[in-house]
C-alpha cells in the first residue's frame, strides 16, 4: 500500500457523526481507544470499519492476552509444569 493510501485509508469517515462508545461496553475501552483502533486496521480491510468492529478486535486482542499471560488458561498449559 502506498503511503498515499494509507492516508486515505485512515482517515474518519464522512458520516459527521463523532465516535461514541455504545452501551454495554466495559469501562476500560474508551473513544479514543475505539478511534486508535480504526486507523490501525483500516488499511488492512476493504471495508470501512464500524465502532463495532473496532470493539470486537479491542475485545479478542484483550483475550488473546489474558490467554497468553495466564499460566494455566482454557486453552491448556503454556509454560512447563512443575514437578510434584
Amino acid at each position: 500500500m502506498s503511503p498515499s493510501n494509507r492516508q486515505h485509508d485512515c482517515a474518519k469517515p464522512e458520516s459527521g457523526g463523532a465516535t461514541t462508545v455504545p452501551a454495554g461496553t466495559p469501562d476500560w475501552i474508551t473513544v479514543e481507544l475505539i478511534e486508535a483502533t480504526i486507523r490501525t486496521w483500516q488499511p488492512y480491510y476493504a471495508t470501512l470499519l464500524t465502532t463495532d468492529n473496532a470493539i470486537e478486535i479491542i475485545r479478542n486482542a484483550g483475550r488473546l492476552f489474558d490467554a497468553l499471560s495466564t499460566r494455566r488458561g482454557s486453552m491448556g498449559n503454556f509454560s512447563q509444569t512443575e514437578q510434584d
